[in-house]
């Protein structure tokens, strides 16, 4: 991508969307384009953060994985997508892995560039504010869905989140395993997949190869308590 057309994807974020286009095309400049494949990391827990990643092409999942290897999915990210940015207010460790989904295309901002924005334009920090907002109301309803849903309900859950994501109202575009959905909820590939059976026993969702048709939206809404 050419220096506006990376400013371009810049004006459909949250974060720089609120800035004029000069600052923008001036942000643009100075950012690093990075093509990946599948399964490729982006950056790993723990290590330090210098630069934000915004998602021009493909998707990304932030992850946590434990000591034993267990993994647990926090969230995927699509084209708009800013994430990083949460290391990038004190330049410390990053709190999850990033890894590549399918496919490809980032665009890194550093660390400097992001703080001289904040200085200089209160819009910036008001953005990024709400962004840091939507990161906690986002870990804090994975906490609540732990404590107060069961599996099915936080299958049927994640099931909307994917399919609201993929915009036609299923997750056949882009392909989720058993084993990542197990990963995404917090539970194993044999339990998920009974759980998607029972959910799709009751019509609400249609299992074909990996992908999933949802069915009856309003159906998994209730079970997943909303």
């Amino acid at each position: 991508m050419d220096t506006r057309q990376v400013a371009d994807l810049l004006a459909r974020t949250g974060l720089f969307g609120v800035l004029d286009q000069v600052t923008r095309e001036e942000i643009a400049e100075s950012a690093i384009q990075y093509t990946l494949g599948k399964g490729q990391t982006v950056f790993v827990q723990d290590e330090m953060g210098d630069r934000l990643f915004v998602v021009a092409a493909g998707g990304v999942k932030l992850y946590l994985r434990s000591q034993q290897g267990e993994i647990v999915e926090l969230v995927r990210h699509w084209p708009p997508a800013v994430f990083g940015e949460l290391a990038l207010l004190d330049g410390g460790p990053r709190s999850a892995s990033a890894e590549t989904v399918e496919p490809t295309v980032l665009v890194a901002i550093a660390r400097e560039k992001l703080i001289h924005i904040l200085r200089s334009d209160a819009r910036a920090v008001d953005a990024l504010l709400c962004s840091l907002g939507d990161i906690v109301r986002r870990t804090t309803r994975q906490m609540a869905d732990l404590v107060f849903l069961d599996l099915q309900g936080r299958l049927a859950r994640k099931l909307i989140e994917l399919g609201s994501a993929e915009g036609d109202g299923g997750t056949g575009g882009r392909r989720v395993t058993q084993t990542e959905l197990a990963n995404m909820v917090g539970g194993v590939r044999q339990t998920v997949n009974l759980a998607l059976r029972a959910l799709q026993d009751r019509g609400y969702i249609r299992m074909n190869g990996g992908s999933v048709e949802i069915l009856k939206l309003d159906g998994l809404r209730r079970r997943a308590g909303e």
